[in-house]
């Protein structure tokens, strides 16, 4: 995962450091995960994470960050000009993982998921949290504000159905991470559009379920 690193380390190491604490993180967990297991996804010396990071909560919280900074570029990212289409997409994508090829989407997920359930003993944790949502219900409810500006949605309240998308996409990936719930997804899916999709145009009959 490309990320912006401190420049006093190399870019390399840096890289190395969080795509190891990610790992890590997504087998062992937040509470049960200690320095040697970052350690045994690193592949240079266990000195080096010492040297650059004081314990495991400053590289944690320095992952989290990387993770937030990457999950808005992939929101960035979105191309498409007809509404419908780009929702759609970006809602499997986010959800499902589709068409994400440049890391395990699922390490990603269960790293930021770990760290998000412990996050109330944590301020610093809750914050970027708490944009990373912000910034994913302002992506949905944009890509719907772009349909009604174009006259193919009908006027909704954009960030109340955004947070719906959100909070559903929360849930589901919650019953498939910590419950192994697999099914969870594709219902969540079928969910979202009977509860959003066919509200943006609901006299169309290819909205509707």
């Amino acid at each position: 995962m490309t990320a912006t690193n401190s420049p006093s380390i190399p870019a390399d190491t840096y890289e190395e450091l969080i795509d190891a604490t990610l790992i890590a993180l997504s087998k062992k967990g937040y509470v049960n995960l200690r320095v040697r297991d970052i350690d045994a996804e690193f592949p240079k010396s266990r000195q080096l994470i010492h040297h650059y990071f004081d314990g495991k909560d400053e590289l944690v919280t320095e992952t989290l960050s990387v993770l937030v900074n990457h999950y808005a570029e992939e929101l960035d990212s979105s191309v498409g000009d007809d509404p419908l289409a780009k929702l759609t997409d970006e809602i499997d994508r986010i959800l499902l993982g589709t068409g994400v090829d440049e890391f395990d989407y699922w390490t990603f997920a269960t790293a930021l998921y770990e760290i998000m359930a412990q996050s109330h003993h944590n301020p610093d944790h809750q914050e970027l949290i708490n944009r990373l949502t912000d910034r994913s219900v302002d992506h949905f409810s944009a890509i719907m504000q772009e349909g009604i500006d174009q006259g193919v949605f009908d006027d909704v309240d954009t960030v109340r159905l955004a947070k719906v998308i959100d909070d559903l996409i929360t849930g589901a990936q919650c019953k498939k991470i910590f419950l192994g719930n697999d099914d969870a997804l594709l219902e969540t899916r079928e969910m979202i559009d009977r509860l959003v999709i066919a509200q943006l145009n609901p006299s169309d009959p290819s909205t509707a379920n």
